[in-house]
């Protein structure tokens, strides 16, 4: 597989990547409003305020902002700016808004080909031995593990793009595990030796002896 494609594929993790999300319900500030002429009148004259109970609240564009809207049938309305980066909707007597987390940062991402017996590091990218978060072990010509080094951990789980979030819960090991569990277009978390969230996508594994791991990866902060 050519590098743009592999760190193409690398750079793809990140879309399994979801931040949790945090809900705010903002009231409408006034259960009625009243609404009256305040200009002076002369003497013998008066006038009857308008009393009205909250009656629809909405969510509308203005000044290419989103704002909150409570109206109060003929009393008018009252409105204020949606807050800073939730999404709004309305809900009985006032407005349910939803702050998304901050998008994941990634750390490092890219594509690796990495032959048998070599160790290599998800941290900053490479095969490499210093440092290394994991050995493609060859036990024999058909004996092939991953095994983490350093503290690193490993966590096969269902082989899905679980991304940040999905990794950060999964269950891992710092057991050796068997390529022959992780098939071409498999999905691995893992854990690197500095404690970061990574997955990588297994995009091919060279036919004959030896053989060579070809991955994508995603490291997050």
């Amino acid at each position: 597989m050519h590098t743009i494609a592999k760190l193409a594929i690398g750079a793809a993790l990140l879309a399994g990547a979801t931040g949790s999300a945090q809900a705010e319900f903002i009231s409408c500030p006034l259960d009625q409003a009243r609404r009256t002429i305040t200009d002076p009148l002369p003497g013998g004259w008066w006038t009857t305020p308008i009393v009205n109970r909250l009656s629809e609240t909405r969510v509308q564009d203005i000044g290419g902002k989103p704002a909150l809207i409570c109206v109060y049938g003929s009393s008018g309305s009252v409105q204020r700016e949606a807050p800073e980066g939730s999404t709004c909707r309305s809900a009985g007597s006032g407005f349910e808004c939803t702050a998304s987390a901050p998008a994941p940062r990634t750390f490092s991402t890219g594509g690796l080909d990495v032959p048998q017996t070599y160790a290599f590091d998800l941290d900053r990218g490479g095969v490499t031995s210093d440092g290394a978060d994991f050995w493609f072990q060859a036990e024999t010509a058909d004996l092939l593990y991953i095994v983490p080094r350093n503290g690193a951990r490993i966590g096969i789980g269902d082989r899905s793009n679980r991304g940040l979030a999905g990794c950060s819960s999964a269950r891992m090991t710092t057991d050796r595990v068997s390529l022959g569990d992780m098939p071409t277009g498999s999905y691995v978390c893992a854990r690197t030796n500095e404690g970061r969230v990574t997955q990588f996508r297994v995009n091919a594994i060279s036919p004959g002896s030896p053989k060579t791991l070809s991955i994508g990866y995603t490291t997050w902060q």
